[in-house]
């Protein structure tokens, strides 16, 4: 290699290693001169973030609350509904022992009655005649005259028993409507306690969910309050990392350009020029 060139590359050597110390002195000074800023800053942003994670927790747990309340609420509803259909079931076997007794019973024990009465009236009826005819005898002393006799009594009896019997067919009618209507409403009371079940589900698991998202929350506000107690400590052993690289770097660099600077003396140049031609 020529002297010139020699020259030159060590010279450049010695403005290269000299701009790196430079630039790295100008690196240090920003490491300390901006540590606090940061420090300030990521301080800042911490207390923000714990801020923000604390109304977040305070939020789940409104929340949390109000869900409690509303599945308190239809548990409530779940047990009212239960009993109302109890008592809807128990109305509807109430109507039909009425129909039965009804139907059954008092329809057909005034047809019974009626017919009863009916044979009672034609026998009453004979009974008349024969009154009748006894009392025309003078000899025998009779004297029958009835007002109202007895066969037409009977009759009118078992008359005014028409009315009652079509009022218990109308009554027993109306039973299986109010029957039937009770029985869809019972259905409905059915899908009500069924869709209150499926409510009660979702506020269970909605309750887990928000007990997850509070433990995550509160584990990173945790996390968030080490790292604020914490940062100063983190951001000077930084600056002591980096400050130590910079002046191991500043080392290497001076002994580059000490090296350079010597090997550009005319002493070292002179010689190294024969070792090359040889």
């Amino acid at each position: 290699m020529s002297l010139g060139l020699r020259r030159v590359l060590f010279v450049s050597m010695v403005c290269i290693t000299a701009l790196g110390i430079l630039l790295s002195i100008f690196l240090l000074i920003q490491v300390w001169r901006n540590r606090q800023p940061v420090a300030d800053k990521l301080q800042a942003a911490l207390e923000q973030s714990t801020t923000i994670l604390q109304t977040t927790d305070e939020g789940l747990g409104v929340i949390d609350q109000v869900i409690s309340n509303v599945y308190t609420s239809t548990i409530y509803i779940d047990e009212v509904t239960q009993a109302f259909s109890q008592t809807v079931q128990s109305t509807n076997l109430f109507m039909d022992s009425a129909d039965t007794f009804i139907g059954d019973n008092l329809i057909t024990t005034i047809t019974n009655t009626q017919a009863a009465l009916d044979s009672a009236q034609a026998s009453a009826k004979v009974i008349d005649n024969i009154l009748s005819a006894m009392s025309r005898i003078p000899l025998i002393g009779i004297r029958y005259n009835p007002t109202l006799p007895l066969n037409i009594a009977l009759g009118e009896v078992s008359t005014s028993l028409d009315p009652l019997q079509g009022t218990l067919k109308d009554f027993q009618t109306n039973l299986a409507t109010t029957q039937e209507n009770i029985q869809v409403f019972n259905d409905q009371i059915s899908v009500l306690d069924k869709n209150i079940i499926a409510i009660d589900k979702n506020l269970r698991q909605a309750q887990t969910t928000i007990d997850s998202y509070r433990s995550q929350v509160n584990s990173v506000k945790s996390w968030a309050d080490k790292a604020k107690n914490n940062l100063p400590a983190w951001i000077s052993t930084i600056s002591w990392i980096l400050t130590i690289i910079i002046l191991w770097l500043v080392i290497i660099q001076i002994a580059i350009m000490l090296q350079a600077i010597t090997l550009l003396t005319p002493n070292r140049l002179s010689h190294d020029v024969p070792i090359e031609h040889q």
